[in-house]
Order: structure tokens, then C-alpha cells, then sequence
């Protein structure tokens, strides 16, 4: 049976309230609140799950998200409309301006620019269709729209494409103060980048890891993680 975000939320609500869970790492709304973040750019939105999470934690600063799945979009559209602190674009980033093929499976919070490795087959790509999406890279899209050159966190979670976005963002890096990326240790697309050659390469753009939460597992083995690094 599919659990809707809705019902997720309340549970995760209902635990951390409750005292059960016993925090020692920050989360991404600690360093959010700890830093002074003004705007998150939620890259990779779907239907706006990672935006109510961080305003069902207190977040209450400008979010602006970016779906390129047309109809995963207008469903963000509708879920935000009594919100007027967040809006959204029909937009993907990458290395570069262009439109790509994206990949669309029966999940479609498993869309990606990248092909499924055997792993994700097997998990992800039931009913898979395509679209044909626009790309920018982070600097075009920030050049055009000086009024987020605030406190800006970004966070990414574009199934295997983060690296990319990050290469389309070298010359603005200097304008973000924190970074969240969905980083895969057991992959599930083909060509994503090694875990610590991602953390080696922000490393060498002065970014430090702050935390890390486990955002999924097999088995006995961490599948992904959710990093954010802060500027040093």
C-alpha cells in the first residue's frame, strides 16, 4: 500500500515529538536556522515533500522549488498555493543549458537524467515513460534572478544528476552558504559520481561536511545519504 507524504509527515511529527528519537547530529533545519538561510532553492521538488518538511520544522523563509516533470509540477503548484513564502519554476539544472530526455518511472520520485543500473531496474523502473525537459545551469537561472542572492541553501535530490548541477555552479558557489545533496554509496543510476569524490570535490571548493543523515538502506548496508556541507 502507498503511504501518502501527508501521512508520513504526521508520523515523523508524531516520533520527534513524542521523545523517542533521540537527535545528536543536527538536521538540515539546525544548520538552516543556525546559518541565518534566508532562501533554499529545494532542486528536485516533486510535489513539494522536502518543502513541508522543513516548515513542519520551523523554516520559515523564502523556499523556491524546481520540478521539470510536467505533471508532477502542476501537483506542486496546487500544494503550495496557500503559501505565499514559496514558489516554484517547470525547470532541471545541469552542467549546462540545454533539454535532456528525462526519465520517468511509475515512482516518479525516481526520475532521472540517467539510466537505471540493475539495482534500479529492479527496484524503479515499472510503467517508465520520458519527457523532454529544460535544463539551466544554477548560474544562468541565478544571474537572471539577483533577488535570491541572499542566505541560500540548496539542496539537490535529482537521482544521480547533483554533480552536474554543482559543475553548472562553480562560478556562483561563492554566493551559497550550505549544500544539500541525496548521495548514493549503492548506486542506483549508471555513471553517478563515487560518494567521496563528491565530498573530495566540494572539499576543494571550500565547502566542509556539517551532517549526514541515512536516507535509505539495504539490508544491512547504507544505500544513500542526504550530506550537507557548509562554507568554510
Amino acid at each position: 500500500m502507498k503511504i501518502s507524504s501527508k501521512f508520513r509527515r504526521f508520523i515523523r511529527r508524531l516520533v520527534r515529538n513524542s521523545g523517542f528519537i533521540r537527535r545528536i547530529a543536527p538536521d538540515f533545519v539546525d544548520v538552516m536556522k543556525h546559518y541565518n538561510i534566508d532562501v533554499v532553492l529545494d532542486i528536485g521538488a516533486n510535489d513539494g515533500d522536502y518543502g513541508r518538511e522543513i516548515r513542519d520544522r520551523g523554516y520559515k523563509g523564502l523556499i523556491v522549488s524546481f520540478e521539470p516533470n510536467p505533471k508532477v509540477f502542476k501537483r506542486l503548484e496546487d500544494s503550495i498555493k496557500s503559501d505565499p513564502n514559496w514558489i516554484a519554476y517547470q525547470l532541471a539544472f545541469g552542467d549546462v543549458d540545454s533539454e535532456l530526455e528525462l526519465l520517468i518511472p511509475e515512482n516518479d520520485t525516481m526520475s532521472s537524467f540517467k539510466k537505471f543500473t540493475n539495482l534500479g531496474l529492479d527496484k524503479s523502473a515499472k510503467g517508465l515513460s520520458t519527457a523532454i525537459v529544460e535544463v539551466v545551469t544554477l548560474e544562468t537561472f541565478l544571474n537572471k534572478h539577483p533577488e535570491f542572492h541572499k542566505n541560500v541553501y540548496l539542496k539537490m535530490d535529482t537521482q544521480g544528476y547533483e554533480m552536474e548541477i554543482l559543475l553548472g555552479a562553480q562560478k556562483i558557489l561563492h554566493k551559497i552558504s550550505a549544500i544539500q545533496a541525496e548521495v548514493a554509496l549503492i548506486h542506483t543510476y549508471k555513471d553517478e559520481v563515487d560518494w567521496l569524490d563528491f565530498i573530495s570535490w566540494l572539499r576543494s571548493k571550500k565547502f566542509e561536511l556539517a551532517t549526514a543523515v541515512c536516507n535509505s538502506a539495504i539490508g544491512p548496508k547504507v544505500r544513500e545519504f542526504d550530506f550537507v556541507f557548509v562554507k568554510k
